[in-house]
């Protein structure tokens, strides 16, 4: 590792040790639960100003129903992939010199879209709590998958991948069932933050790279005659575009894991307003739709140039280890604004004693 890439771990890890310096002394005080309102367990979250149940219901359920038809759609487009070479996408590692069908993670997100609409259904009927960790975890951890996908070239190339996914599950589990509150929630809440900045982060390096090989025209790809392309055999559908302006789609992943941390900030940073609960449940129903009409386009349009290839950007140990200790960072310090801000609003001085520790979203 050079001088440059060890300055470039060392700032992070700088950062980071000085974003947890700035927790030292906070004295946690324990809010009040509130109950669940069918198993009247204590959930994650205190009485939520506003609160309206009939707008909280209505836009669950609305939720719920999108992910519903756009995880069932992803499904049946990544069931069968295409054999047509012009619909197909390559994902291309130049660290490995490889180049593998983009098929599974088209599957992985798939996965993810599925995953979170059952937690969905589970804060539905459990609310945010140590039952509803039980079905949480897995949204984590096919963030987790998708994250592991990439970093090994687009395919799962070793067993310890299914390792790592375990151990991640039982860990964060683990402790959400044994820690106290406000632990479990803080610990949980910390484990959703890290993973929506790592996949923002990842979508954007992936994309700005895959533009720039592609602007510079470093693998020669040759643009097609448009009646080749319009006149191919294929199984797209009249209501859908047949053509997409490559990488442009690589945006929608951008788009969808930006609304969906940009809910999560905003329900972090103002932990007990309604308006910002129902927000974040209404991210649910952006974010997922985008993420099942990208694996649309993924599997079922054609480019403009001989085909469509992703091109992942360098997954160097210097730079894997930037990029991790940024998220946690960014995530530990998310949080940190939210514990300032609610001292602040609360007529307190901004003190670590007189701050409070909240979190009651999924």
């Amino acid at each position: 590792m050079s001088f440059g890439h060890a300055l470039s771990v060392s700032a992070a890890v700088l950062v980071f040790l000085i974003v947890l310096a700035s927790y030292a002394g906070t004295s946690v005080t324990t809010p009040e639960q509130e109950p669940s309102r069918f198993t009247h367990y204590l959930t994650w979250h205190m009485k939520i100003k506003g609160y309206d149940g009939n707008e909280s219901d209505a836009v669950i359920i609305f939720s719920i129903v999108l992910m519903f038809l756009s995880g069932y759609a992803a499904f049946k487009w990544t069931q069968n992939p295409p054999r047509n070479k012009k619909l197909s996408t390559i994902i291309v590692d130049e660290d490995r010199e490889t180049n593998v069908s983009s098929i599974d993670f088209d599957r992985s997100l798939m996965v993810y879209i599925v995953a979170t609409l059952s937690i969905a259904v589970a804060y539905f009927f459990f609310d945010t709590g140590k039952l509803f960790a039980g079905f949480g975890v897995f949204h984590n951890a096919s963030e987790l998958a998708i994250l592991l996908l990439i970093g090994s070239g687009g395919k799962i190339r070793s067993s310890a991948f299914w390792g790592v996914e375990i151990a991640y599950i039982l860990t964060t589990a683990a402790g959400a069932f044994y820690f106290p509150w406000p632990y479990d929630a803080g610990w949980f809440k910390l484990q959703g933050l890290t993973f929506d900045w790592a996949l923002i982060i990842e979508f954007i390096r992936i994309y700005v790279h895959t533009r720039n090989v592609i602007k510079h025209n470093r693998d020669n790809l040759l643009g097609l005659d448009q009646d080749e392309i319009e006149n191919e055999e294929d199984n797209t559908h009249s209501y859908f575009p047949i053509v997409t302006n490559h990488p442009q789609q690589l945006l929608l992943l951008i788009f969808a894991a930006t609304v969906h941390i940009g809910g999560n900030i905003f329900s972090t940073i103002i932990i007990d307003e309604f308006y910002a609960f129902l927000a974040f449940q209404f991210c649910y129903a952006v974010t997922f739709p985008a993420y099942a009409y990208y694996v649309y386009l993924d599997t079922h349009t054609s480019s403009i140039y001989s085909q469509k290839r992703i091109y992942l950007p360098s997954t160097k140990g210097w730079k894997i280890a930037v990029i991790s200790i940024s998220t946690i960072t960014l995530s530990l310090a998310t949080v940190r604004i939210g514990l300032a801000l609610r001292s602040y609003n609360s007529g307190q001085s901004i003190t670590p004693q007189s701050q409070h520790l909240c979190f009651y979203n999924f």
